[in-house]
């Protein structure tokens, strides 16, 4: 046998060996990566296209694209040509992106650009990759079904223990619990003039309540946070609502009958001492707010409702973009474009900073001056 043949048959057993070891440790280690469910998306993207690349002949060459959504990572110096492999993401039976693997330079294809066992390795990676993707996106959902129903758990005993500081029993709670509706962002919850038919608690969301005149401008004279009882007005009075309230966020609200809420008064003497702390408080903030438009010019009624939205309602420095230019506007009392104009004079001032529609307090102090100096 002329060994010159052999050798070469011996050096070609040993090349496909040696690509064959490649192969396998390049699975072996995106095995190791697609273990890790817990580190940065983009990290194991990118840790994916570092190592790919080295199950392949010309691993120095080779770089490796991933895109998924609006997520891309590449390898260094990635550039699209025509010698590439490509397969779609697939998440939850979605499309959501594309792996892509090139050969940046030109390559020897005696035996094709892409080896058949290259070509199923890439197979296989993809495959895992997509089940990695598939199941992390199982594990996130689980983690937010989880964390979201701690978060109902926790608001549905915040709930239960405001009504028991309220002085209420378990079988008042029960039956003041009773009804609970849901209303949408923006949708009226009572309207001024209607027939006063229940009670309302709020349980959850936002809500503003407000004073509508014959010539279509209102006035806003609160916004509501949980825990708060609504109506209370209309209990004694004049079976009717004197205001209406719109949801600001999705919110909900439980229903009590008049009746029912007056039966649950007359017996309970303690529950009744907290409704009448709740109505004096309510009063007297009607009483300011009476005090602020009539004695105030434009900047000290703005710097007061900012102040009250700051440390009533959301309890930190930034106003949130849900209460609107208007709503803020019908708050202060003024129209629309005058409260946008000293909005942008407090700007100048680097008392408050604007981005897009959120409003944040850089000065508090300075702004409690304002609205004592009115």
């Amino acid at each position: 046998m002329d060994n010159t043949y052999f050798n070469e048959d011996i050096d070609d057993v040993l090349k496909n060996l040696n690509e064959r070891k490649k192969e396998l440790e390049c699975i072996y280690r995106v095995d190791e990566i697609l273990r890790d469910f817990n580190s940065d998306i983009e990290n194991i993207f990118q840790q994916l296209c570092n190592i790919i690349p080295s199950g392949w002949r010309y691993s120095e060459i080779c770089k490796v694209k991933i895109q998924l959504n609006d997520i891309i990572v590449e390898s260094e110096n990635f550039k699209k040509t025509e010698l590439k492999l490509s397969h779609p993401l697939v998440v939850e039976g979605l499309v959501s992106g594309e792996i892509t693997l090139c050969y940046i330079k030109s390559v020897r294809a005696e035996k094709g650009i892409f080896l058949n066992e290259e070509l199923r390795l890439f197979k296989t990676i993809t495959e895992k990759l997509n089940q990695y993707l598939s199941y992390r996106k199982l594990k996130e959902l689980y983690s937010y079904s989880i964390h979201n129903k701690q978060k109902i758990n926790d608001n549905e005993q915040n709930f239960l223990n405001y009504l028991k500081r309220l002085k209420l029993n378990d079988e008042e709670i029960e039956e003041i619990t009773k009804v609970q509706i849901e209303f949408k962002k923006g949708e009226n919850i009572c309207k001024q003039g209607s027939f006063a038919t229940f009670i309302m608690i709020l349980k959850d969301g936002l809500v503003k309540a407000f004073v509508e005149s014959p010539h279509y401008k209102n006035h806003v004279f609160k916004i509501t946070k949980p825990y708060a009882i609504l109506g209370l007005s209309s209990l004694y009075g004049e079976n009717y609502y004197h205001f209406s309230a719109q949801a600001l966020l999705q919110s909900k609200i439980c229903l009590v009958e008049r009746e029912k809420f007056d039966q649950i008064l007359r017996k309970n003497n303690d529950f009744a001492i907290e409704v009448m702390k709740l109505y004096s408080n309510s009063l007297q903030n009607i009483y300011d707010k009476i005090g602020c438009l009539a004695n105030k010019q434009a900047i000290g009624r703005v710097c007061d409702a900012l102040i009250y939205l700051a440390e009533k309602v959301f309890e930190s420095n930034t106003i949130n973009p849900i209460i609107t230019r208007k709503d803020l506007a019908e708050f202060s009392g003024l129209a629309t474009e005058n409260l946008v104009r000293v909005l942008s004079d407090l700007k100048k001032d680097n008392i408050i900073a604007i981005n897009n529609k959120t409003i944040e307090i850089l000065n508090m102090d300075t702004l409690k001056m304002l609205s004592n100096v009115g």
